[in-house]
């Protein structure tokens, strides 16, 4: 049985809240994954070079989020502030990918 206080933490949040939060978050790092993706590849990262880059980006983002979006509060936003941090991390690396190869093969073709 859960106790009372962790029932007054969940009973804080209301769930559609939370969904559009979480749905907000997502769009911004898929975008961000998109741009991000596509100055490595305009700027012609290749291997691990274009991984790190990924990296750095998705610390920039979640900085962002975690002073811009949250105002340095991401638990009145979100259930955890892992949430608000790491969430859509991994989805966001196919992302970055897909506008990576495609931005290096059409600025890169001929070198």
């Amino acid at each position: 049985m859960a106790d009372s206080s962790e029932q007054s933490a969940a009973s804080r949040y209301v769930a559609a809240y939370v969904a559009q939060n979480q749905r907000t978050l997502t769009y911004c790092r898929s975008f961000f994954s998109a741009v991000s993706g596509s100055a490595a590849g305009i700027l012609g990262f290749t291997g691990l070079h274009g991984f790190y880059f990924y990296v750095v980006t998705s610390a920039i983002m979640s900085g962002l989020i975690w002073s811009l979006k949250t105002s340095g509060q991401p638990t009145r936003y979100f259930r955890s502030a892992r949430e608000a941090v790491w969430d859509g991390v991994l989805g966001g690396l196919f992302s970055y990918v897909l506008f990576w190869t495609l931005l290096y093969g059409i600025v890169h073709v001929y070198d």
